[in-house]
Parts: C-alpha cells; sequence; structure tokens
C-alpha cells in the first residue's frame, strides 16, 4: 500500500512507498520519498502503530478545525514529518531524513501545499492503520 500527499505542484511530493505492517504487529516499514523543489530522498522509513494513530487524529483535527498540526515520527527515531496548517489556509509539509553510516548523511525539506491535500491524506493513513499484518 502507498501513501502520497498529493500535491497540485509537479516538484514538492512526499509519499510513502509500499508500507508493510510487520507481521508481529509492532510497526510499520516503508521507504519514504519527498521532492522539494531540486532535493529528493528516497530512504527507509519506520514507525509504530502508535505514532501512525495519532497521526490520523491530528490530521482529521487539522481537516475540521483548520487550524494545527499533525506529525509523523517513530518513538525512538529521528527522522519525521510533519503538516502544519497556516492562517492563510495553506499546509506547510516538512520533515527531516537521516541515515547514520560512515559518511551520515541528513536532508531537511519544506514546501508548501493547500488543504486540499487532507482528505485524501486522511483516508489513506486510515487504510493503512487497518491493514492486516504481513
Amino acid at each position: 500500500m502507498d501513501i502520497q500527499l498529493v500535491t497540485n505542484q509537479p516538484d514538492e511530493t512526499l509519499r510513502l512507498n509500499s508500507v508493510e505492517r510487520y507481521s508481529d504487529g509492532s510497526g510499520f516499514g516503508t521507504v519514504l520519498q519527498v521532492r522539494s523543489r531540486g532535493f529528493e530522498v528516497s530512504a527507509p522509513f519506520y514507525f509504530e502503530p502508535h505514532p501512525l494513530g495519532q497521526f490520523l487524529r491530528d490530521l482529521i483535527a487539522m481537516d475540521r478545525s483548520l487550524t494545527g498540526s499533525a506529525k509523523l515520527k517513530p518513538l525512538y527515531e529521528d527522522p519525521f514529518v510533519e503538516l502544519t496548517l497556516t492562517p492563510r489556509g495553506s499546509v506547510v509539509v516538512r520533515g527531516e531524513v537521516f541515515e547514520h553510516s560512515e559518511h551520515s548523511q541528513h536532508l531537511k525539506f519544506e514546501f508548501e501545499t493547500d488543504q486540499t491535500v487532507l482528505k485524501p491524506l486522511i483516508d489513506a493513513v486510515r487504510a493503512c492503520l487497518v491493514m492486516p499484518p504481513t
């Protein structure tokens, strides 16, 4: 299953590709793909069910109130994705991706889209939460 933030700009995208729920129910694994103008990253991204559930609740609250933010971040890791509604009704998408190795990498990204991205994203995240383990 894929979760995609559908923006109206081809050079600003965010996807969680091939989301899989672990057979023991302890979490999810995916490939986070981000394009923010001239920068791109494709990196493994792992998170537990609780942060995904909180992310969904916060997205629903944002969509209803047109205020607030929603953050998807693993409990014990640094990478994250966050969406924040501005007073103008825009959604700022930002996050950080890390790759730890001998020559570590770190990418911070941020772009802006509109609030119409919320409903399709909510539906995709909800479907992911009820997905059976693999």
